[in-house]
C-alpha cells in the first residue's frame, strides 16, 4: 500500500534547522567542547567526560583497553554494539531479555557474572534496566560494567542519572537519539581506578576531523523538511515502503565496519556538533516535559487495550526515547491495518544477535523481537496527534 496523506513520521530530529544555522559560528570554536563537557559534568556529577566519534567507538575503545576477554551482553540490542565488541577482540556471552521486558536485568546477568568478565547492560529506548542491581552483582563477582546509556542521556533511574552507576557510561549523539548531532558520543568515567581517562581520548587513537560535516549539515536540514507530516506521508513514506519491500525480496545485509576507516570510529567529535548538543540541552527541561506528557497520553489511552506497554513500575517517563508496545497478534497485519488508517509505526532489532542455531535459548528476546512495535516520542509530535495515534492502536488491538 502507498499512502498519500499527512502522516506523522516515527521520529523527527530535536536538532531544528534554526539550531543548525545558529551553531554555524561555532565551527572553529573548540571552547564548545569544553562547555559541553562542563554541562555533562554537572548533569552526571562526574569529573571525567571523554568525547568520541560514536557510541560504538566508545564501547570499542573501553573494551580494547581492558584485559578481560569475555563480555556479557543482551542478545536483543542494537547490532552495532555487538559489532563493536567483536571488533575489540572480545568473546560475547549473550543473555536473554527478562519476561515481558525489552531489557536484560540483574536476574539474567547474574547467571553469567563471573570474575574477570565485563557486563554490558543496555537501557533500550531510554527505558532503564535495574542498573543499580547489575552494578552490585558486578562488584560482588569481580566484573567490570559498561552502561550502554546511548538512548538515555538526561534520563534517570531512582533519581540518579543513567550512565553513572556502572564503571563506565556511554551517551550517544547519533541521529536516532534524543540529542542528535549527526554522530558522536560521550564516555562518562565513573571509576577512574580501572582506566586512565586520558587513554580513551582521541589523542591515543587514530582519528581525524571528518570532511563530511557540511554533508551532514545538509542532510539534517533536508531530513527536517522531509519529516514534515504533509511531505512525509505524500512523498517520503511511499518511497521508503518500496525500498523496504525490495529489502524483503533481496535480504538486507548489515556489513561489518572497519574501526580504522569507518567515520563512526575515526571522525572526531567536532566543536560544531558540541554546539548543537549544547543548544538542545539548554532546553532539556522543556523537552522532558513534552515527552512526559506524550508518555502519559499513551498510558492513559492504552490502559485497557489488550497489549503490553513494557513500562516498568519505576521509570522516568520524560527520559524515554520511544514507547514500545507488543500485541499478541500478527505484527505484519497490525502494521498494515495501522497504515491503512494513516499511522506508520516502526519496529527495530528484528533479528537477535546470537547465531540462529542458539536462538532457541532466548525465548523472551525472541518474543520481543517478533512482537514489539514502537510509538513515537519527540517534541514535534503534538498531544492531539499522539492521542489520535494511540486511539488507532487501541482500536486495532481490540479488533484483533
Amino acid at each position: 500500500m502507498t499512502p498519500r496523506r499527512s502522516i506523522c513520521p516515527p521520529n523527527r530530529l530535536e536538532t531544528r534547522n534554526r539550531d543548525l544555522l545558529a551553531a554555524l559560528p561555532k565551527l572553529r570554536d573548540s571552547g564548545t567542547l569544553l562547555d559541553l563537557a562542563d554541562f555533562l559534568r554537572r548533569l552526571t556529577g562526574r569529573a571525567h567526560i571523554v568525547f568520541v566519534p560514536s557510541c560504538r567507538a566508545a564501547i570499542f575503545r573501553i573494551l580494547s583497553l581492558l584485559p578481560q576477554k569475555e563480555v556479557v551482553m543482551p542478545v536483543f540490542t542494537c547490532p552495532v554494539v555487538g559489532a563493536a565488541v567483536k571488533a575489540a577482540g572480545k568473546e560475547i556471552i549473550y543473555v536473554d531479555s527478562a519476561r515481558h521486558n525489552i531489557n536484560s536485568t540483574s536476574v539474567e546477568f547474574s547467571v553469567h557474572a563471573k570474575p574477570n568478565r565485563i557486563l554490558l547492560p543496555t537501557h533500550l529506548f531510554g527505558i532503564p534496566t535495574d542498573i543499580t542491581n547489575i552494578s552490585e552483582v558486578a562488584r560482588a563477582q569481580g566484573c567490570v560494567t559498561i552502561e550502554d546509556a546511548a538512548a538515555a542521556c538526561g534520563a534517570e533511574y531512582n533519581g540518579r542519572p543513567l550512565g553513572t552507576s556502572a564503571d563506565f557510561g556511554v551517551f550517544s549523539f547519533e541521529r536516532s537519539k534524543r540529542f542528535p548531532a549527526f554522530r558522536g558520543a560521550a564516555i562518562v568515567v565513573n571509576n577512574n581506578g580501572i582506566l586512565d581517562p586520558r587513554m580513551l581520548s582521541d589523542e591515543h587513537w587514530k582519528s581525524e576531523h571528518g570532511g563530511a560535516l557540511y554533508w551532514d549539515l545538509a542532510f539534517a536540514m533536508a531530513h527536517n523538511i522531509a519529516t514534515i507530516p504533509w511531505i512525509y506521508g505524500r512523498f517520503v513514506l511511499p518511497k521508503l515502503l518500496r525500498r523496504y519491500a525490495a529489502w524483503g525480496r533481496t535480504g538486507a545485509v548489515c556489513s561489518a565496519e572497519d574501526p580504522c576507516r569507518s567515520p563512526y570510529y575515526v571522525h572526531r567529535f567536532h566543536p560544531f556538533q558540541a554546539a548543537l548538543v549544547l543548544r538542545m540541552l539548554g532546553r532539556l527541561e522543556q523537552i522532558r516535559a513534552h515527552i512526559r506528557l506524550l508518555v502519559s497520553t499513551y498510558v492513559e489511552v492504552l490502559r485497557d487495550a489488550p497489549l503490553i506497554t513494557f513500562v516498568p513500575d519505576r521509570y522516568d517517563a520524560a527520559g524515554m526515547l520511544r514507547f514500545p508496545i507488543a500485541l499478541e497478534v500478527d505484527r505484519t497485519r497490525f502494521l498494515r491495518l495501522a497504515l491503512e488508517r494513516g499511522i506508520f509505526l516502526e519496529t527495530n532489532y528484528e533479528a537477535l544477535l546470537a547465531e540462529s542455531a542458539t536462538q532457541g535459548g532466548f525465548p523472551n528476546a525472541t518474543w520481543v523481537s517478533r512482537n514489539m512495535v514502537l510509538l513515537p516520542l519527540y517534541t514535534g509530535l503534538s498531544m492531539r496527534n499522539a492521542r489520535g495515534l494511540a486511539r488507532v492502536v487501541a482500536a486495532i488491538a481490540g479488533q484483533a
